[in-house]
């Protein structure tokens, strides 16, 4: 029986292991970007998404070509002006003649609902890039190409060309990009398993409190104490779940409010078996 438990034991572990690798294995190929001599290549790298407030932090970095350039092949000729949508500021990005263009923070819109953790899904649809070379009435828009690029730690990003859609203000046939934010594999994994334990604290509590109602095991005060642990051991349980869920978000409707709701009826339980199987005469004095 014993070395049942052991291999079972080793045997979760083992497949928790594999399923946690093949889950955040990411394949990604480097291929070399090459940009137009009269284009210009508008690098959005993700930095961190934030589910709470609808907001993805990125940098915003331009490799224009060569016409767009010194001659020195670093600099830039003449001014650049780089609008983001669906950016929170919606103001432009300017790059000055004669500098190297540096990388800008900025602030994107997705959409998604925090409250559905761990299934929650957030996209930003759609990135559109518009560049603009000159300043004043001498500003014209130049050819451009918008790539998307960067990781979030428990987040896996897809990336696919779409046409933005004329509702939302874009002209006819305007290429973007839709970046789309899911889960990994892993952090399910690891949720997954922290719920488990929460489930498995209310189990244990609600098992020695019915057995001992049922007069097959004797009223132990300690055990009223260990109880007790086990309910404020689901504060830290739910705290560190990956990527900090939102009070009352779904895992709280489906198991948080339930396992302490069990731990609570199972310690009013066992207080009530105490009550009824102390002996009189421990309260006469």
């Amino acid at each position: 029986m014993l070395m049942s438990l052991v291999a079972a034991a080793i045997a979760v572990y083992a497949g928790v292991l594999v399923l946690f690798g093949v889950s955040t294995h990411e394949r990604r190929e480097w291929r070399p970007v090459e940009v137009a001599a009269d284009s210009v290549l508008v690098v959005v790298t993700m930095k961190s998404l934030q589910p709470t407030v609808d907001r993805v932090h990125a940098e915003v970095t331009i490799y224009p070509g060569e016409s767009f350039l010194d001659a020195n092949g670093a600099t830039l000729a003449a001014p650049l002006s780089v609008l983001l949508v669906p950016a929170v500021s919606q103001s432009e990005l300017f790059f000055p003649a004669h500098t190297v263009p540096v990388g800008y923070p900025l602030e994107l819109l997705a959409r998604g609902q925090a409250i559905r953790w761990p299934f929650d899904v957030f996209d930003v649809t759609p990135v559109v890039v518009e560049v603009d070379v000159g300043e004043g009435a001498e500003r014209e828009p130049v050819p451009s190409d918008v790539l998307i690029d960067g990781r979030i730690d428990g987040w896996s990003i897809d990336r696919r060309a779409v046409v933005a859609a004329p509702e939302l203000g874009f002209p006819d046939g305007v290429d973007g990009t839709e970046v789309v934010f899911v889960r990994t594999g892993g952090t399910l994994v690891y949720a997954a398993i922290l719920l488990l334990m929460m489930v498995v604290l209310a189990v244990l509590a609600a098992f020695v409190a019915v057995q001992t109602f049922r007069r097959r095991r004797a009223v132990e005060t300690d055990m009223l104490a260990w109880m007790a642990a086990m309910l404020f051991a689901v504060v830290p349980l739910r705290g560190i779940l990956p990527g900090s869920p939102p009070i009352g978000s779904w895992v709280d409707v489906t198991v948080t409010i339930w396992v302490v709701t069990t731990l609570v009826a199972a310690l009013t339980l066992y207080v009530y078996c105490w009550w009824r199987d102390s002996h009189p005469s421990l309260t006469r004095r």
